[in-house]
């Protein structure tokens, strides 16, 4: 008893003070009734906004421990590489990616996997590989080895692309300033699932852009990838205005990973973590 005793004043539990007798230190690190509370109070209110925003409490508790881990930096030696046909779209896709402020992302694009012999040595020191579902099976090939770390997200153009598409009319002329033929051919489908163009679609690769001004004059509703603008270069600047004066339009072509997919690579990244 008397050794036990001795333990608890070492460690500053108790305390014996003349006439007053032996008490409970003061200095315990004891959560106070309040402030406990306090916490759940917030918990709760957190958990009521987030179900309003339709969020399950399994994507909750995802949101929560990703959190967590940026917090105690976890995250700054997570490496996620992501691979795509073309650069405009690798770009979006790492734009999406940007709330996981530590998790460093790399681009490659589709061809130069699929043409190097060794991809697979290449790619294994990521933690995850990310595609879309158009080349998983693809590349699954080419990557046997690392199918436990290659993971397929289901892509579509974003809801402003999407009402910005539905307003146009097929009497319009409708063309695409893009990088790639790749993200051409995308716009180009998506137009045609809408019904808006039938045979060819006036283009012009970033390359070319000395002839903005010629292409300007020949459409009324123009297509660019997402952080690109018409009017980079000083000597175009009087042919966009132009455009623009006469009512032309210029609608960002913004594809991205699906709502559904994006929940499911933050999970995948969580029970990484967290094993």
């Amino acid at each position: 008893m008397k050794k036990a005793y001795e333990l608890l004043a070492a460690d500053g539990l108790i305390e014996t003070t003349q006439g007053r007798g032996t008490f409970i230190s003061a200095r315990q690190d004891v959560i106070p009734t309040g402030r406990k509370e306090k916490a759940l109070k917030m918990i709760d209110n957190l958990l009521d906004e987030l179900q309003k925003l339709n969020f399950s409490y399994q994507e909750i508790k995802t949101f929560v421990d990703l959190a967590i881990f940026q917090r105690e930096e976890k995250l700054e030696d997570f490496n996620v590489a992501m691979i795509d046909c073309n650069p405009e779209s690798l770009a979006i896709f790492e734009r999406q990616l940007t709330f996981l402020k530590h998790v460093r992302v790399a681009r490659f694009l589709l061809d130069e996997i699929m043409a190097d012999p060794e991809a697979e040595k290449r790619l294994k020191p990521f933690d995850l590989i990310l595609t879309t579902s158009t080349h998983y099976s693809e590349l699954l090939g080419k990557l046997s080895g690392l199918k436990d770390k290659l993971l397929q997200v289901a892509v579509s153009p974003s809801q402003e692309t999407i009402i910005e598409m539905a307003s146009l009319s097929p009497v319009q002329r409708l063309g695409v300033v893009c990088e790639s033929q790749n993200f051409l051919n995308r716009v180009v489908a998506r137009l045609k699932s809408l019904g808006l163009v039938a045979g060819p679609v006036p283009y012009l690769f970033l390359k070319d852009e000395s002839q903005l001004p010629e292409f300007l004059s020949s459409v009324d509703v123009v297509f660019i990838p997402p952080g690109y603008q018409l009017q980079r270069q000083k000597e175009n600047m009087a042919a966009v205005q132009e455009f623009t004066g006469r009512g032309g339009k210029v609608i960002t072509f913004d594809y991205q990973i699906e709502r559904g997919s994006l929940l499911y690579v933050e999970e995948k990244i969580s029970q990484l973590l967290n094993p």
